[in-house]
């Protein structure tokens, strides 16, 4: 089976060399455009014959979706690549430095390099273990954006807020269950 944008056994030789001119002006295309560019040997009424006779539009619109879907797929297979290629070098380079790191003896850092170093593979580190790698302010705020009034709260309202709060800050169920009970003196954490 043929794709609508390929020559179909209905279409006249003359009338498909158009639809070829026609698909191949891109999205924007029109039979007016066409007419106007010039490199048809027919006139516009003739066009919107063939275009209409021929469903121009939805087989051009066709050739569209499947030209996408087409540069989409090679797009991915770079991507893919790209990351592929990308992690082989990761892997050498660490080898690399872990290599270096191997050879240097700790009395030839410098304090700041010390410092730097430590900071890093803290940070590689928290990565790995799925941790972020720096502290993030987070504001809380009470009803219609003003401040929170824990004063008015009974004890079990207090918790049920700070439970709500520390879930926000990205803690589980049981992590904010076990700080606000902490924090209530609760030893439970109820």
């Amino acid at each position: 089976m043929r794709e609508p944008w390929e020559g179909q056994t209905r279409d006249r030789s003359k009338a498909y060399e158009h639809f070829c001119l026609y698909r191949d002006m891109g999205p924007e295309r029109s039979l007016a455009k066409m007419a106007a560019i010039g490199n048809v040997s027919v006139s516009l009424r003739q066009l919107e014959y063939w275009s209409s006779k021929h469903r121009w539009v939805e087989r051009a619109a066709a050739y569209d979706a499947d030209f996408d879907r087409r540069r989409r797929a090679k797009l991915e297979k770079e991507r893919q690549d790209m990351a592929e290629r990308h992690a082989k070098m990761a892997v050498l380079g660490q080898g690399t430095v872990v290599e270096a790191f191997r050879r240097i003896k700790p009395e030839d850092l410098t304090p700041s390099q010390a410092v730097q170093w430590f900071d890093t593979l803290v940070k590689i580190e928290r990565l790995s273990r799925g941790e972020p790698t720096d502290i993030q302010k987070a504001e809380h705020s009470g009803p219609g954006g003003g401040p929170m009034e824990f004063a008015n709260l009974t004890d079990d309202e207090r918790r049920a807020e700070m439970i709500r709060c520390l879930k926000e800050m990205g803690r589980t169920d049981e992590q904010a269950s076990a700080i606000a009970g902490q924090l209530m003196g609760d030893e439970s954490g109820k």
